[in-house]
């Protein structure tokens, strides 16, 4: 006789729900990526940021919209869970870690809440596509569980870059 042992929800290290977020991020962000991938190889063009970020009590595309610049680049990701990336074109970690500060405070001003913010700075092409969506969704899932909201998270490439002490650059306790 055969047994099937089936493993319980705790054991699992992702949930459905974040594994098809994961699946929608790839399908939506690829190709954008692959172009910034092109113009990065091809037309020496500088880095890129991108900027997973939701929040509750805010829908966020329009002031998304309003909030970044002409040059930056808005993807919904999921307009239900109401997560966004936006991928900020010549744009070093620095400038993409205050552009996240600015995008939580405006959304804690604007009332919106439990803000999740996941910044990843893509300096060169030396990793896969499908390796930067999901060290960037891997992070803003780990943030979720861990009920890490209200900071800018940054989402490293190389284990090398990793402080031992977590680095945020924005806090709010709203």
């Amino acid at each position: 006789m055969i047994e099937f042992n089936r493993r319980k929800s705790e054991n699992i290290s992702f949930h459905e729900n974040e594994v098809k977020l994961a699946k929608t991020a790839m399908d939506k962000l690829r190709t954008t990526i692959e172009f910034f991938y092109y113009l990065m190889e091809y037309r020496d063009k500088e880095s890129f940021t991108m900027i997973m970020i939701s929040a509750e009590n805010l829908l966020l595309k329009v002031p998304l919209k309003k909030w970044k610049r002409e040059s930056d680049v808005l993807i919904e990701i999921d307009p239900v869970l109401n997560v966004y990336v936006i991928i900020s074109q010549s744009t070093d970690s620095e400038g993409g870690k205050r552009f996240a500060e600015i995008l939580l405070s405006n959304i804690n001003m604007n009332g919106g809440e439990g803000t999740y913010c996941v910044e990843t700075d893509i300096a060169s092409t030396e990793h896969s596509i499908q390796e930067i969506i999901f060290k960037m969704v891997e992070k803003y899932i780990t943030i979720k569980q861990e009920e890490k909201y209200n900071q800018v998270h940054i989402a490293y490439m190389n284990e090398e870059d990793i402080p031992k002490e977590e680095e945020l650059s924005y806090f709010s306790d709203l």
